[in-house]
């Protein structure tokens, strides 16, 4: 099989089978009524978009790490600014996958496996994937691939369905009548599909010239893909029923016009970023981290490596990772003796002298960050979380404040401001923000539930009742449309 799979396809064969309802790896799309429709409104892409992601994120499948989430962020904002982004903010987030894949969702969310960005040898291809993805979303390629598999999902998921009861009995058999089930559903639609992909190509080259990236990169790394998929796995289905043109096919095509979009003069970006976001992501994925961190004092032994920098700040989050808080701290310290301002390494040795229960030592590294970058929002998380489980709950409160207006799609954010408030004996904020955290975790009854407990303290003032009323009513009204069993209460 190509190492990277249809961004576009398979999510939707995930979200629409209705094979696939009574697993729990399922990803159910919501009802969005007449599928003939080619456009949705800003309110259905909104709801589908929050929808996926919220299941997703029930399967674990976000990878909930501010500073690699950021960094894709940094990439991504910066060639957004020249898409058309459809009246909504791009998020892009982490998935924790280990296979070459990145996939857009309706209403500007993008997803980026682990694995494609371990598998880039520079910057400039991973921008070339997201600015694909992003091309993707602002021609509404997602929302009308979806109105279009919505026609046709029944008679290929029964086909599915006979596919694996024979794949119970003869694995090849199987094999074969799963893949003419999808080769069925394609066949519906690839033409449709191949001008998507060469759509998004097009314009993603566009937009990452216009944001300072080489476009070369997105051809390099379809190129990469070509050797990655060489031998017999070529040859063994049909160009015309993959969703994707072939990836030696899309190589040539954007090398053909590499020419036409000039590449703007931006400020240099900090290739740094990029390999330690490259070495963070490792050990955040690895399933062995002893093995990886045998692997790293290898390749630092015999300087086998590209960044050294960047293996040794690798090596001291696996350190930290497996306890060695000494080991670790003599990488830290090396790591800020060369670059004292880098907020990662900042962090990392703040983090590091609270986990050997240096609190004095720790709020200190965390204090002298903060006065270098006040307003980071890495920071912030970093050191607010921290001060939420073990520290002072209202300053954490007031650091993570002003963020919450600025990601109101951030569980993780939510979910460390309500451990705050929680701590300071807010309640009303507790509640507030506790249902945020449900809610964009897909645990509507829940996020009702913490509403309505806010509304029984006796202690609110006006404006916190308001609030807390308005958002009631409005994710009760959601919950209904969903056919959610929602209790009919007298109001609190």
């Amino acid at each position: 099989m190509p190492p990277r799979l249809s961004s576009l396809f398979l999510i939707l064969i995930l979200a629409l089978a209705p094979v696939a309802r009574s697993t729990a790896q399922s990803i159910r799309l919501p009802d969005i009524g007449d599928p003939s429709q080619a456009y949705f409104g800003p309110d259905e892409e909104q709801r589908m978009g929050l929808d996926i992601l919220r299941q997703l994120r029930e399967r674990g499948a976000v990878v909930d790490d501010v500073q690699s989430n950021e960094y894709l962020d940094s990439i991504g904002q910066s060639i957004a600014i020249y898409a058309d982004q459809n009246g909504a903010p791009f998020t892009f987030f982490m998935v924790r996958d280990s296979s070459i894949n990145a996939f857009a969702l309706p209403y500007n969310f993008i997803g980026i496996n682990a694995g494609l960005l371990l598998a880039t040898q520079r910057e400039d291809e991973l921008a070339g994937v997201i600015a694909h993805e992003i091309a993707h979303v602002s021609q509404h390629h997602i929302v009308r691939a979806i109105a279009d598999m919505k026609r046709m999902t029944l008679p290929m998921a029964a086909a599915m369905v006979a596919g694996a009861a024979l794949a119970a009995a003869s694995k090849q058999a199987g094999q074969a009548a799963m893949v003419g089930a999808m080769a069925a559903g394609a066949q519906h639609q690839i033409s449709f599909t191949r001008a998507n992909e060469q759509e998004a190509d097009r314009i993603g080259m566009q937009l990452l010239a216009r944001a300072g990236f080489d476009p070369r990169g997105m051809s390099d790394f379809f190129a990469k893909l070509e050797r990655m998929a060489g031998g017999e796995a070529r040859n063994r289905v049909p160009e015309m029923l993959l969703t994707h043109p072939r990836p030696e096919n899309r190589a040539a095509d954007t090398q053909d016009r590499i020419e036409i979009p000039p590449v703007r003069r931006t400020a240099p970006r900090d290739r740094k970023a990029y390999d330690l976001a490259k070495a963070r992501v490792r050990v955040l994925a690895t399933d062995d981290n002893n093995s990886l961190i045998r692997d790293i004092e290898t390749l630092l032994a015999k300087g086998g490596y590209a960044s050294e920098t960047a293996e040794r700040y690798a090596y001291a989050l696996a350190l930290r990772q497996a306890g060695r808080y000494d080991d670790a701290q003599r990488q830290v310290d090396r790591l800020l003796k060369n670059d004292p301002d880098r907020l990662a390494f900042r962090i990392e040795a703040a983090e590091l002298a609270l986990a050997r229960e240096n609190r004095t030592q720790g709020w200190r590294l965390f204090e002298e960050a903060r006065q270098i970058y006040p307003d980071d929002f890495t920071l912030a998380m970093h050191y607010g979380r921290a001060l939420a489980t073990q520290g002072d709950p209202k300053l954490a409160m007031r650091l993570m404040q002003p963020h919450l207006r600025r990601r109101p799609n951030d569980p993780v954010l939510y979910a460390s401001y309500a451990q705050a408030a929680q701590r300071s004996g807010d309640v009303a904020a507790t509640h507030a923000t506790m249902a945020e955290y449900h809610y964009l975790n897909g645990e509507l009854l829940s996020a009702i539930e913490q509403l309505e407990q806010g509304l029984r303290n006796p202690g609110l003032s006006p404006n916190q009742e308001a609030q807390l009323r308005a958002r009631l009513k409005r994710i009760r009204t959601e919950a209904i449309a969903q056919d959610l069993p929602v209790p009919k209460r007298d109001s609190p």
